[in-house]
């Protein structure tokens, strides 16, 4: 019923091979270890951000409280004169 030899009838043209979704351009993030896409900003598993440049500049507490008490001191100082 089969005696045909389907494999000698495909033509690579009409069937080309499905590309490989697994390593396709992923990196490993570099807190959690798990594969994200390379043009990502963050990780879509752990939230953080996959380099420096991409993650928000944040100043520490510290930094931001020595600021606004320096402009307390200096505006109650202007204002006195």
């Amino acid at each position: 019923m089969f005696d045909r030899d389907y494999e000698a009838e495909l033509d690579d043209s009409e069937y080309p091979e499905e590309p490989n979704d697994d390593d396709d351009d992923t990196i490993p993030c570099p807190h959690c270890g798990l594969s994200v896409y390379e043009e990502a900003e963050r990780c879509l598993y752990c939230g953080h951000y996959l380099s420096v440049e991409d993650a928000p500049r944040r100043y520490p507490w510290w930094f931001v409280l020595g600021f606004l008490l320096s402009m307390v001191v200096v505006l109650g100082w202007i204002w006195r004169w």
